[in-house]
């Protein structure tokens, strides 16, 4: 297909076995890139087939490789295994894996995998970009590090495990407090990276999903679109939730040659929310 914006390019996406992450796989997939989806397992939660499956079954490249985003030697092999199979590394692209999928329910369970994941993806794959030739137009590599709204406004009642929404709960704040921490620095060390490489053709930014429909979502609000659903709509000005197509849209952009005079941006994908 002619007119593909990540033609040929290698991407790591993690968090890739269900929702934001699946739909950016297949965003990147339909723009050309040869994917290699990193998690904890393969098939996500309401997932009927694992999603580097779901790409190859409709023609395109992409491998599974198992990857803990919080320890280093996790990363250096997934990045190892990547140029064994493609040869280079073009694109990381870091959604968070689920908190659901630690043992721990606590703030550095948190700082851990959003954090301390980002930090290692964007480091390793630094160090990869680096070892390779840059592109004719100097470029090297693109970072999309996945932060929060919650990196720009307080919220309270925020589920452990993704960008969710329950009623206040006070119980809930020691899980809240951590998250949003950790989203915040997501994109304050994306800033930073962004600064630290802008010499070398790579770019770093950030996508800050809103309310998006996914399982977790739906979990979060008893399974359907109920009273409670309807009231975070109300507060978001476009009135609807997002779709992780959206987010993935957005990554889609930030990781082509479209956005290569973009870096150290936070970018609001939230149907208006922080706008407010």
């Amino acid at each position: 297909m002619s007119g593909q914006r990540l033609q040929d390019r290698v991407a790591i996406v993690t968090g890739s076995s269900q929702g934001i992450g699946r739909e950016i796989c297949n965003q990147f997939f339909v723009e050309g890139a040869l994917l290699v989806c990193a998690d904890l397992r393969p098939l996500g939660q309401g997932e009927d087939v694992a999603t580097h499956e779901w790409i190859a079954q409709k023609g395109g490249k992409a491998i599974f490789v198992e990857v803990d985003v919080s320890k280093a030697d996790s990363w250096r092999a997934l990045i190892a295994k990547t140029v064994e199979t493609y040869g280079k590394l073009d694109i990381e692209a870091s959604n968070p894996q689920s908190i659901d999928e630690v043992d721990e329910d606590t703030f550095d369970a948190h700082m851990r995998i959003n954090a301390r994941g980002v930090f290692l993806g964007s480091k390793y794959s630094v160090l990869q970009f680096l070892k390779q030739e840059p592109r004719a137009n100097g470029m090297r590599g693109w970072i999309v590090n996945f932060a929060s709204m919650v990196s720009n406004i307080g919220m309270q009642g925020l589920s452990k495990s993704s960008i969710q929404f329950s009623p206040p709960n006070p119980r809930s704040s020691r899980s809240t407090a951590g998250y949003t921490a950790s989203k915040g620095a997501v994109s304050a060390m994306t800033r930073t990276i962004a600064l630290d490489v802008a010499k070398k053709g790579i770019v770093a930014n950030s996508i800050a999903p809103g309310f998006s429909q996914t399982a977790m979502l739906d979990n979060a609000l008893g399974g359907a679109l109920s009273e409670a659903a309807e009231g975070v709509k109300a507060a978001i000005p476009r009135g609807i939730f997002g779709h992780p197509l959206d987010h993935a849209r957005a990554a889609v952009y930030l990781a082509s040659d479209d956005a290569q005079w973009v870096t150290g941006i936070t970018l609001n994908v939230d149907g208006g929310l922080t706008a407010q």
